[in-house]
């Protein structure tokens, strides 16, 4: 695992020179160079109050409710402490990408809220999927914004470029965690996996259940988000059948993608649902999503 270019913390610590091969040895030895991390609740920080109004995104009416149950999530979002570095990073994001900023806010709430969901059956603990989600794309505060931000499809070596944000995310935060990374720093690097072996950076087929929520929800979002590299987004149910249709191919969760399905139809959570036969909705026309350009 080699980075093309130097990899700098944000407070300017080299972490990794570009080119160097990136080792448990390395890795081990970033996560030592950490020294004493000072954790702050999120509750005291200007975070919260971005969370909060994350619930008013339209997009996700269908989703985010009811109001009772945004509001034990809200309660959740208060007894979440996060390493200071890394809140910085999220300044940092928030003003170099916003889109990015708020997609990872969304993914944050989304994925708290099925994890309450599910948690009578002890599945899934609401702040553990919350603060994993924070930081999962943290890699990408080190991506061009040229490749970020392309309305055509990019190319083979922007492809890769920007293939390496799990990478980065990882190497980030086993900084900013230091001897605790074994905790959190999977949720950047596993999140573009697949069940069946088809994603990235290691296209392994074993994922951490934290990772597989975050996965499912990171792909819904990039799909009905407004996006440069495509004329219009994608439809709430056209977004769940392409989810739906890459679950019968073995890369998510089903039982994830079917509580989706639950959501969208406004049905209680556990109801037992009829899938109807997929195509109601297509994907917009010149969508570049997922796409390489051949040059």
């Amino acid at each position: 695992m080699r980075l093309e270019n130097d990899l700098y913390s944000i407070d300017k610590k080299l972490l990794v020179k570009a080119g160097e091969k990136i080792t448990r040895k390395k890795l081990t030895h970033i996560a030592a160079l950490s020294g004493k991390i000072n954790y702050k609740p999120i509750k005291d920080t200007w975070l919260m109050k971005d969370l909060v109004q994350t619930f008013k995104d339209k997009r996700y009416s269908n989703i985010l409710y009811p109001p009772e149950v945004n509001q034990k999530i809200i309660h959740s979002i208060k007894h979440i402490k996060m390493p200071e570095k890394i809140l910085s990073e999220l300044v940092f994001m928030k003003k170099l990408s916003p889109y990015t900023y708020h997609h990872i806010l969304i993914i944050a709430v989304l994925a708290a809220k099925i994890s309450f969901d599910h948690s009578i059956k002890c599945i899934f603990a609401p702040d553990i999927a919350m603060l994993l989600s924070l930081f999962h794309d943290i890699g990408k505060s080190r991506i061009p914004l040229e490749i970020l931000d392309k309305a055509t499809p990019i190319t083979l070596h922007e492809r890769q470029i920007l293939s390496t944000h799990p990478l980065i995310g990882y190497v980030l935060l086993h900084y900013y965690f230091g001897i605790n990374h074994k905790k959190y720093a999977y949720s950047s690097y596993q999140h573009h996996e697949r069940l069946d072996g088809s994603g990235y950076p290691l296209g392994i087929k074993t994922l951490n259940k934290y990772s597989q929520l975050i996965g499912v929800v990171d792909t819904l979002d990039a799909l009905i988000s407004e996006r440069p590299y495509r004329s219009k987004p994608f439809s709430l149910r056209a977004a769940i059948d392409l989810l739906l249709e890459d679950a019968d191919k073995g890369k998510f969760n089903k039982s994830l993608v079917r509580t989706l399905i639950i959501y969208s139809r406004k049905k209680a959570p556990g109801t037992k649902i009829k899938i109807a036969e997929k195509g109601r909705d297509k994907a917009p026309e010149n969508n570049c999503y997922g796409k390489t350009s051949k040059t």
